[in-house]
């Protein structure tokens, strides 16, 4: 019944136009308001989407490292069983560290990483080339694939592949760096570049494990960890089998776990937008205050039949918080529907376009979620609420006026 009196109230004719005005003058503001805050949080969504899925592209299903150590020990017979494990498609042991890799006078620090033949099933990295083919080599034959970042530090980007690079590390020797005598120099040849992301691109050099092993002086059995490709519909069951393989001093890791605090950066950059756009939006419903204020004085006759009829001053406040709640909704539905038609229009069309040349793509990405619309719908509802509350308490205040 409140809510049947407040949509008659709404639709109704007033004595003064400049009152119906202001009414939908106030809707179209919470309109504006939804539609600009789906539309920012759909654009949100969409370069989440694609930061995550460059994310997940470069990291393992699984990645099982050592809790305490640089390096560990991994057998072929434990790399063999990890294999076995049932869900387990790929596993490969990984060599990773830092070293400089050196051309002509240009250097470069980066992080080798070695892996084996299989990897290409385990990381995606090689959908990502730029030039060349993802061919790590072999411990007699050396080959790296280089990020376009580390391509440009070294200018290697015009020349041709197959050009020897000298790789400098210090070795496992343990004693205290007295000269570049000590450091390990090696020589390897470029087979290809990928680009994946920025911070991937600039850093990331790929080998043969044995030859990174070689590198750093380390035995042939010596791991940074394992990584693996997993059915993920079993991955608490092999996270268990791992466990269990390898015991408490290993570390396994899923993709989220592996980049825990970049999504949760991620999501308060999402809420922290939705709070400053809310924010703006609290401000936008002051018009609501002035419009419910003016059809309070306008409906006195109306509040005064209705008590005359029984309804008490909770009744009276309870139609004008309805009427409150009536017309946020509508200024949302009518913001909804426009946010739905640009989202879809930019996920179709790209009609709006990222300027420069420098992401991957060149448009706004976009992607609507269901939570997002019901966040935004509690937003309105809260601040029609809010909004509501004095005008309706004078308007039910208008009751003991008149018995006064």
């Amino acid at each position: 019944m409140h809510f049947l009196f407040a949509w008659r109230y709404f639709r109704g004719k007033y004595s003064f136009q400049a009152i119906q005005l202001i009414a939908w003058v106030s809707v179209f503001a919470i309109a504006i308001g939804t539609a600009a805050l789906l539309t920012i949080l759909s654009v949100s969504n969409g370069f989440s989407e694609i930061v995550n899925g460059l994310y997940s592209d470069f990291y393992a299903d699984l990645r099982v490292v050592p809790k305490a150590e640089k390096f560990t020990q991994l057998s072929s017979q434990q790399l063999n069983t990890l294999r076995q494990i049932p869900g387990v498609h790929y596993a490969t042991g990984i060599v990773e560290n830092k070293a400089i890799l050196v051309r002509d006078a240009n250097q470069s620090v980066v992080f080798i990483k070695g892996v084996d033949s299989n990897y290409i099933h385990i990381n995606k990295v090689n959908q990502y080339l730029k030039r060349g083919l993802f061919d790590v080599g072999n411990v007699d034959s050396p080959k790296l694939v280089l990020g376009i970042g580390v391509e440009e530090d070294l200018l290697l980007f015009n020349a041709d592949l197959g050009e020897q690079l000298e790789l400098i590390a210090v070795g496992r020797s343990g004693k205290p760096l007295k000269s570049m005598d000590q450091l390990n120099h090696l020589v390897a040849v470029q087979s290809g570049a990928f680009s994946v992301q920025q911070e991937f691109d600039a850093q990331y050099v790929f080998t043969s494990n044995q030859f990174a092993q070689y590198l750093f002086d380390l035995d042939t059995n010596q791991y940074s960890g394992v990584e693996l490709s997993i059915d993920l519909a079993k991955e608490k069951s092999i996270v268990s089998s791992i466990q269990n393989l390898l015991g408490p001093s290993f570390s396994v890791q899923n993709k989220y776990q592996q980049n825990a605090d970049l999504y949760k950066i991620m999501q308060v950059e999402k809420w922290i937008i939705f709070a400053i756009l809310g924010l703006i939006m609290v401000v936008a419903s002051f018009n609501l205050v002035g419009a419910l204020t003016m059809l309070v004085l306008e409906k006195q006759k109306d509040i005064q039949v209705l008590h005359a009829m029984g309804a008490t001053a909770v009744t009276i406040q309870k139609i004008f918080l309805s009427l409150s709640i009536v017309m946020a909704m509508t200024g949302a539905l009518i913001g909804g529907l426009i946010a739905s038609c640009l989202i879809f229009l930019q996920s179709q069309f790209h009609f709006i376009q990222l300027q420069g040349a420098s992401f991957i793509i060149d448009y706004y990405p976009v992607k609507a979620i269901w939570t997002d619309y019901l966040a935004v719908i509690s937003l309105v509802v809260m601040i029609a609420i809010l909004a509501g509350w004095i005008p309706a308490k004078k308007a039910a205040g208008r009751i003991f006026e008149k018995i006064g």
